[in-house]
């Protein structure tokens, strides 16, 4: 078997790969773009592809990228995917040990997995991919932590909300899209209140029309939400964030069904809301039900 760097005279084919050998997932090729070609931390040394020898066909892809955080470098292996018919004959842990060794000559101290944002699949593994779960637990990894993707039916609600937008202009509480023309005053405001999502935040400034709103009070920008940010074109919602001088006044609850509302009107039936935490919120505003669950994994390097 051989391994080589990914690139784009095999893109259709391991593309076509994954989508074959990943049962919830089945990721199209625009999409499988975006999380390649589209990552501004792509690096052809940490995405490789395993070939078999005998007629040269993708059977193994694993992809690694390396984010800059505040507290330092952060490894993360965005996706790993192995033929079926292929599997337990070592590919995918020679495809990992060629990205771990990687990471530790560029002495990254921590990896996780797939839950590379602002630019990522999924927020963990499915528990549902029990081999996927033992191969990481058997290469040291330690679950740390789970989450949740929901999932709202788009044409089964009403995300009205003029009579809501009424009520917070007579507290002085405006909700608004940006113009272009904001997207400086929006991302400072952001990258002082919601640092790690600058990157999406400035995403949704580049679609038509820009996929962002916001509440301002005293004219200072308080409360944002964005949708079709990441996994452009699949109906994901988020993220948004509220200052605490706006929460409890129903401020997020507004700004999320603006999105909704205007994603339902672009021809989306369902719009996913992936990593979530407050689970009750979401059900409230928008009847979202839990879709998937994720596990969180890292692994710390010595």
């Amino acid at each position: 078997m051989i391994i080589r760097n990914f690139n784009e005279d095999i893109f259709l084919e391991t593309a076509r790969m994954c989508r074959q050998n990943m049962e919830l997932d089945r990721i199209p090729d625009f999409l499988f773009r975006e999380k390649t070609f589209g990552d501004f931390n792509f690096n052809p040394e940490l995405t490789l592809v395993t070939l078999d020898d005998y007629n040269n066909k993708v059977i193994g892809f694993i992809q690694g990228v390396v984010r800059e955080r505040k507290d330092g470098k952060v490894g993360y292996i965005k996706l790993l995917c192995v033929d079926s018919n292929f599997r337990r004959r070592g590919i995918a842990r020679e495809l990992y040990a060629h990205v771990e060794n990687s990471f530790r000559e560029n002495k990254i101290q921590l990896i996780r997995i797939y839950e590379s944002y602002p630019n990522y699949y999924m927020p963990g593994v499915d528990p549902f991919y029990t081999e996927a779960i033992a191969f990481f637990e058997r290469l040291g990894f330690k679950k740390f932590n789970d989450t949740s993707n929901l999932i709202v039916d788009l044409s089964a609600n009403n995300f009205s909300t003029e009579e809501d937008i009424e009520k917070l202009k007579s507290n002085e509480i405006i909700c608004y899209r940006p113009s272009k023309e904001e997207k400086e005053e929006v991302l400072n405001w952001v990258e002082k209140s919601f640092y790690g999502w600058i990157p999406e935040v400035s995403r949704a400034f580049e679609n038509n029309p820009i996929s962002l709103f916001c509440a301002k009070m005293n004219d200072e920008v308080l409360a944002f939400s964005a949708y079709e940010v990441n996994n452009i074109g699949t109906g994901w919602f988020g993220p948004m964030g509220t200052d605490d001088k706006l929460r409890g006044k129903g401020v997020g609850g507004v700004l999320l069904k603006l999105c909704l509302n205007e994603m339902k009107e672009l021809g989306f039936t369902k719009a996913i809301i992936p990593w979530v935490g407050p689970i009750p919120f979401y059900m409230f505003y928008a009847n979202a039900k839990v879709q998937r669950v994720f596990w969180r994994y890292e692994k710390k390097l010595e």
